[in-house]
This record gives C-alpha cells, structure tokens and sequence, in this order.
C-alpha cells in the first residue's frame, strides 16, 4: 500500500453516528412484519366481553426457525381460550407476527381488526429481557418506556408476558401501562415446555392462562393490588450481604469433597455448584454470620443460601410451602430484590461450632436441592 493511502482519511457517513436501535427499514413504508397473518375471530355470543377484544400476539423472529418451532407450540394451545372468549362476548385477535407498533396501538385501542372494541387483555408471548424488555418478530424490542400511560386505554384488565424475566419488572410494566392492569409474566427463565404447560387447561393449578381468563375476564370484579406494595419494606435482604468467610475457607474444601461440588471464594461468601440427581445441579452460596436472637445471641452461625427466582402472579404460593411436616433442613424464605418483585430464596443456618463436616454438607445439600425442585416447579428450568 502506498504511503499516500495510509495517510487518506477515511469519512464516515454521519447518519451511521445517529443509528437507531432496533430493525433496519429500507424505506418509510417498509414494515418487519406480514400484516395478513394476523386473524380477528368474531365473538359467537353476546356477553362480558361485548364491546371488548382480547389479543394473542407473539414476537418470535420471523428469520429464526427455533423462534418458529415455539410459536407453533404455542399456537396449538389456544384455540379453546379463544373459543371460551368469544362465547363470553368478545373479539378475538390473533397476529403470529407482532412488533413495536402492534404493541402501542394494541394497548391504546387503535389495534388493526379491534378498531372501537376496548383492549381487555392481552398474551403476548416472545423472548423477554432481565430489564422487561420483550423482544418482537422482526427483531426489535418492546419497553416500558415505548408506552405513554396516559393514552393506554382505561379498559385494559389483563396484561400477560408469556416472556423470560419480565413478570420480575411487574409493577414498572403496570405504571407504563397506566397503572390498573394486572401484569402477569414469568420472573425467571422458563423452558418451552413450561410455557406450553401455561397454556394448557388444568385442574390442578390456578394461574394458568385459562385461570387468568376465568378470575379476571369472565367476571367484572376489582383488580388486585400490585405484589408486594403492602409489605415490601418489611421484607429482608439476602442473608449473604451480612456474611463473611472466616474460618469457613479452611472446612468447606472437605465438605464440597463430600459433595462432588466446585466451589469458588468472593468477598463475602463461597459459592458452591452442587451436583444433583439427573444431570442437575444448583449453585449455593455459603458463609458465616452472626446470630442475634433470643438464646444464641453472638453465636457464629454456617448459613446456605440459594436463589429461586423472582415471585410473581404466575407462581402459586402453594409450591414454596410444600412438604409441610416433612423433616428436613432449609426452608423458603422471600427476601428484596433488584427487581420490582421479591425474590425467592431457599435458607438453613446452623452452629458452625458445633456442626461437623457431615452436617454442614447436609444443609448445603439439601437446601440446593430444594432450590432446585422449586426451580423446576415453577420455572421448567434449571437456572441453578
């Protein structure tokens, strides 16, 4: 190369400098998505839902054919709930390909194929982000600020995120979407399986898909409150945050022998990866710390702690009392988060004096392997 043309100065289009985020359009007409897809089901009856729409829309990538395989998992689950909606009185619509704009005028009540019908509800199922970002099919995303709450529409009920992380930014959702609706969404990660499960009519849970639409749009009752308003304040930190390490440096090395877990040192406390039955395993976090109650007052306590998941409505309280009776290590405690929603978290404290090596992997243990049935339960996951 010539000295010359090392030397040239190379110029940037200035527009590249202001780029946007999200799809690229090539004109200002151009949309990411195929408006013909989408489907409007007239209502079969009169009723609750007259004057009313509920909406089905998913934002899996149009381009991403793992995206695609979901959407028609999730598609084959819902033609009862549009039929018992539209016997109720309302319009149904469904678009496979929904983005940015769908969203907005969807809540505002300017859907394509709803024109005038007062937005009741709504699923809209797609990847999600820790930050309650929702992802759309042409590649964009969806945030709590892209809505202006003072245009959502008052008639909005029923706000479902069939999406990864979003239910755990739950009550930022509600204010952006005007502050009445109840927002329901996934706190954690969640398998395609379990996301399936959701949609699928079942006797033996009350927060599925068909439960939302039976408590919350058949009938005219009141909304509840957001999670957690009432007594939040109250709630605990996690217990790591007030631990050290001590001592413990020096025994937890025979005691993840005993487990066939790695372990690794942070300032605080040590992480332990516990193996677990079928190819599972769970990550524990132990340490040291000092107990204040009645009749241990200065005892040096070992505490195991691991992290669920944050609540939301989508989980059934019922799950984290389980096994009640049961003797057994570990319980289940609700502790502040980073996120608009408590926190789930599985604990166990004991004598770190008095407790052998035997004890002390008994109470790791067992609480990862709550941790992680819990996981499982509410998440279909392994997040551990």
């Amino acid at each position: 190369m010539a000295e010359d043309d090392q030397k040239r100065e190379v110029k940037l289009p200035a527009a590249w400098g202001a780029a946007k985020e999200g799809p690229k359009k090539w004109s200002s007409g151009a949309r990411g998505d195929d408006p013909t897809v989408r489907v409007t089901h007239a209502p079969l009856a009169e009723g609750i839902g007259t004057g009313k729409a509920f909406f089905f829309v998913f934002g899996f990538k149009r381009a991403a054919p793992r995206d695609q395989e979901m959407l028609k998992d999730e598609l084959a689950q819902i033609d009862d709930d549009i039929e018992t909606l539209r016997r109720a009185g309302y319009t149904v619509v469904v678009d496979p390909q929904a983005t940015k704009d769908d969203f907005v005028q969807m809540v505002e009540g300017r859907a394509d194929g709803a024109t005038g019908l007062a937005p009741a509800g709504f699923y809209w199922s797609a990847h999600g982000h820790a930050d309650g970002a929702v992802e759309c099919c042409d590649g964009g995303t969806v945030r709590p600020t892209d809505v202006d709450p003072a245009k959502v529409h008052a008639g909005l009920r029923l706000a479902i995120f069939g999406a990864c992380y979003v239910g755990s930014r739950s009550r930022t959702w509600r204010a952006a979407l005007g502050g009445k609706a109840l927002v329901v969404g996934w706190g954690q990660p969640v398998t395609i399986g379990r996301a399936v499960d959701f949609l699928s009519p079942r006797a033996d849970t009350t927060t599925d898909l068909d439960d939302l639409i039976q408590r919350w749009l058949l009938v005219d009752g009141p909304l509840p409150p957001n999670m957690g308003d009432a007594g939040d304040t109250a709630l605990p930190m996690l217990a790591t945050g007030r631990g050290r390490i001590g001592a413990l440096v020096d025994r937890i090395p025979v005691v993840a022998q005993m487990l066939g877990a790695s372990w690794h040192e942070h300032d605080n406390h040590l992480d332990l990866e516990v193996p677990l039955p079928n190819d599972r395993s769970q990550m524990v976090r132990a340490f040291l710390c000092d107990a204040a109650d009645p009749f241990c007052e200065g005892e040096t306590l070992f505490g195991v702690e691991s992290i669920v998941g944050e609540i939301t409505a989508l989980v059934d309280p019922t799950l984290l009392v389980g096994e009640l009776g049961r003797a057994a290590y570990g319980r289940v405690a609700l502790v502040k988060s980073e996120t608009d929603m408590p926190c789930i978290v599985t604990q166990s404290f004991v004598a770190a004096t008095r407790a052998t090596d035997n004890d002390l992997a008994a109470h790791v243990y067992q609480v990862a392997l709550r941790a992680d049935q819990l996981e499982d339960k509410l998440f279909g996951g392994d997040a551990g």
